[in-house]
């Protein structure tokens, strides 16, 4: 594997593959929404949840970053993935709009103590042994097996979706388990901590760094648009597939394919961004999803199915580099923190607008509101045009 053939000696990156291709196994991902408005009623109710979560996950960012800089990365990822495996209970229980609340706020402060933490570790790991350099690389390959591990997980879903959408999350916990197992052989890199232990103080001093950085801004702010809109279709897509009159049988299939062309984009993000750089790198997967997505929109049953799948081989592209550019402005004692200012930035753009989104589709309908959703998509590579043309 590329970890071994450059030299690195930690066991901190298999593990952490290992726990990332385990935790892509939730067999509820392609039948999710239409399992909560089964429950629930209405595509607004649906989009309350996702709306709720991602709010409580904005809020929960940035002071569980600064939790794992202060206190440690291996506790915190073992904390956060506990909550979340607690979170799949009440999901699993439903019946309610408080229980799926309850779901919600656990589910959102498990994964925020994890959304940071992971990249910190991986990086702090590489930069115990001047590997750094490879960061691009790993973390590229390690977003990767998350969605090949929801590729099979979605094939076993779909097919299970048709005998009873509930047991889909049931029969998570089994992986869910597995990989919270995996976290308690992992290693504590070394990384420069402050004395200073005042949480509230870390946030602060982060942040301003942020502000200060317009590198960052741009960084920040096309995270919100993009990934706002994006996972709010994503995660109302199966409602989308239905009004284009795709069979639930294909759900799973699709979901696959979606998180397969994820995958590859994540695995061959180094190489592309490393020929033609960093900042053309953004701006044509940018550009590419909001036109293809858009073009789903205007097509129907299994052309729109194809259109809609392609766009996850530019998010894919896309998400490496943005983490490396990130990880490259920041401090190694602030890492944590400051990648989790972005997630919260983007989770407020799922917050903000998943509701606009559901808004749109009761008014008009679901498509008309994904019509919309795209073309303001494209607000984002004009964004990036202003980022530093550096590789």
């Amino acid at each position: 594997m590329f970890y071994k053939k450059v030299g690195i000696e930690s066991r901190n990156i298999i593990l952490m593959y290992i726990f990332n291709i385990v935790g892509g196994l939730l067999f509820f991902l392609p039948v999710l929404a239409l399992y909560l408005e089964k429950n629930l009623f209405t595509v607004t109710n649906v989009a309350i949840i996702f709306s709720i979560e991602a709010i409580l996950w904005a809020v929960f960012e940035i002071p569980t970053g600064a939790i794992a800089d202060i206190f440690g990365r291996k506790k915190t990822l073992i904390i956060g993935h506990m909550l979340a495996l607690l979170s799949f209970v009440f999901l699993y229980i439903g019946g309610s709009m408080l229980v799926f609340i309850l779901f919600a706020v656990l589910n959102s402060l498990g994964r925020s103590l994890g959304s940071g933490t992971e990249s910190a570790l991986i990086y702090d790991t590489l930069k115990s042994e001047n590997k750094e350099e490879y960061y691009k690389k790993i973390i590229g390959t390690y977003h990767a097996l998350w969605p090949f591990g929801a590729v099979v997980g979605s094939l076993v879903g779909g097919y299970i979706a048709t005998f009873s959408l509930s047991l889909t999350v049931l029969l998570t916990f089994i992986p869910m388990v597995l990989a919270t197992i995996v976290i308690f052989f992992l290693e504590e890199p070394e990384y420069e901590k402050e004395e200073e232990r005042n949480i509230l103080k870390h946030m602060i001093n982060s942040s301003k760094i942020v502000i200060q950085d317009y590198q960052l801004i741009i960084l920040f702010i096309g995270g919100f648009i993009i990934w706002g809109l994006g996972e709010s279709m994503h995660g109302l897509n199966s409602l989308f597939f239905t009004f284009k009159d795709i069979p639930l049988i294909y759900f799973g299939a699709i979901s696959s394919f979606i998180f397969g062309l994820s995958s590859l984009g994540h695995y061959t993000a180094h190489d592309v961004s490393e020929k033609i750089g960093d900042k053309k790198t953004l701006i044509v997967s940018t550009l590419g999803t909001a036109a293809f997505l858009l073009t789903a929109t205007l097509t129907e049953s299994y052309l729109t199915a194809v259109l809609w799948i392609i766009p996850s081989y530019f998010f894919g592209l896309r998400n490496p580099v943005i983490d490396h550019r990130i990880n490259l402005e920041v401090p190694s004692s602030r890492r944590a923190t400051i990648i989790s200012v972005y997630n919260l930035f983007i989770r407020v753009g799922v917050a903000i607008l998943a509701p606009f989104i559901g808004y749109l589709a009761e008014l008009y309908n679901i498509n008309t509101a994904f019509k919309i959703s795209a073309g303001l998509m494209f607000t984002v590579p004009v964004l990036y045009l202003f980022l530093k043309n550096n590789k």
